[in-house]
């Protein structure tokens, strides 16, 4: 998928599973506006109110910002062992070293697993 990034004014490609291809193909299909993402027959024009209301009706009480999703994604691919620069990549940050400063330390555990791939001193 190409996105556009508003902050940077960039567009980026981002690899997407065929199945979520086929989803979204099958989602085009029924379209009524032409959009894949849209309410009514009418395309989205404000992301932000339309996923507060999908989490109004789906019963979320949480206070959950689009931002989160964002969050999330990158948590769950770091935390799953995903390369530390492709999930870079995917989030469309300039350096790697940013990506690790925002995320890195939500990883519990990736020290201990690190050392813990070094050859054995003992002489064991």
């Amino acid at each position: 998928m190409r996105i556009y990034a508003t902050k940077t004014k960039t567009f980026r490609t981002v690899p997407v599973t065929e199945s979520f291809l086929d989803r979204l193909r099958e989602i085009r299909k029924t379209s009524k506006s032409g959009f894949i993402v849209e309410y009514e027959g009418k395309p989205l024009t404000t992301i932000r109110r339309s996923f507060n209301t999908a989490c109004e009706k789906a019963g979320i009480t949480v206070d959950v910002r689009m931002y989160d999703l964002r969050h999330l994604f990158a948590t769950t691919m770091l935390a799953n062992g995903a390369d530390l620069a492709a999930v870079s990549k995917l989030m469309g940050h300039s350096t790697v070293k940013m990506t690790a400063d925002v995320y890195y330390h939500y990883l519990e555990g990736e020290k201990e697993k690190a050392v813990g791939k070094l050859p054995s001193l003992a002489g064991v």
